[in-house]
């Protein structure tokens, strides 16, 4: 077998093991909301907890998908000849693709089904809309009733 296999079976392991520890993280709601790890949808980036439900859904699937790369890529290496190879090589990397998909998929589902949270007031965030009297009397009345 060539240098590109083992670079190729590399790839598999190593993006196999990332999966899998965004997908461990993902079940223990560890994995904080950011740009380039975990289920990045709309739905899922509203928020902080849309993030969470998202990626813990997703995460039985991403390990499973990291699992799938990470065996393949050394199945790949250990492969007795090049077509084997290649076989197991490709076989493994559209498993993965496939698992880390479907867990995108229902994880932008979980977060999709994630209410809104519901907002009491203006919460003092209202100072530039028509509403600011309205929330400065409001205001006005909470302390009031805290006082007495």
């Amino acid at each position: 077998m060539g240098t590109a296999f083992e670079v190729v079976a590399g790839v598999l392991v190593l993006g196999g093991v990332g999966l899998a520890v965004v997908g461990v993280l993902g079940v223990r709601r560890r994995l904080p909301r950011n740009r380039f790890a975990g289920v990045r949808t709309v739905n899922t980036l509203r928020d902080d907890e849309t993030f969470a439900v998202g990626n813990q859904v997703a995460a039985p699937l991403t390990i499973a998908s990291g699992a799938v790369a990470a065996v393949g890529g050394v199945a790949g290496l250990a492969a007795p000849s090049g077509a084997v190879a290649v076989t197991l090589l490709v076989l493994a990397g559209l498993g993965a693709v496939v698992l880390t998909v479907a867990g995108g998929v229902l994880g932008d589902r979980a977060a999709k089904r994630v209410p809104l949270p519901r907002f009491t007031g203006c919460g003092g965030a209202c100072g530039c809309c028509t509403a600011a009297a309205a929330c400065a009397a409001a205001g006005d009345e909470a302390e009031e009733r805290a006082e007495a």
